[in-house]
């Protein structure tokens, strides 16, 4: 075997690595990065309830950007989110092992972040203040919020 089977073997890794990587760049995940932002911004409507409540909120008042602010990169700071009523939201904060509202430390994977949004149950499964809207909203919405919010720096 000659130098050209490492090369080979060097490709064919970088490439498994790549397509390993939660978030890893492809056309599909582009895709469901720009839904995700548009979600979060409420350039899509986003539907959800505040729990004890029987109608849905407006969409503009279940947008994600209401209340939880991004990491100084991304485009809560500007005028629409000034301040964060809600947890400050960046890639680490989420997916490092921390303790939240008094509850173990834990972490976000995609799942549970799914089930967060949709049942107010962390992973820890601690439940969430009730001033957090319960979403309705498909399974590929709530990836593209996943993968938009990893997305960040």
């Amino acid at each position: 075997m000659g130098p050209w089977w490492f090369t080979a073997c060097a490709i064919a890794a970088a490439l498994a690595a790549a397509l390993a990587t939660p978030g890893a760049a492809s056309p599909n995940n582009d895709s469901a990065v720009q839904r995700g932002l548009q979600l979060y911004a409420g350039a899509a409507p986003l539907q959800g309830t505040i729990t004890g409540h029987a109608a849905p909120l407006p969409p503009g008042a279940a947008r994600c950007i209401n209340c939880h602010a991004l990491g100084t990169a991304g485009p809560a700071r500007a005028a629409s989110a000034p301040s964060s009523f809600g947890p400050l939201i960046t890639r680490e904060r989420l997916t490092q092992r921390i303790a939240r509202r008094g509850g173990p430390p834990s972490a976000y994977d995609e799942t549970n972040f799914c089930r967060l949004l949709r049942t107010g149950i962390d992973p820890a499964y601690v439940l969430i203040p009730r001033d957090m809207p319960r979403y309705t909203l498909a399974d590929a919405d709530c990836r593209g919020l996943w993968l938009y919010l990893n997305s960040l720096p």
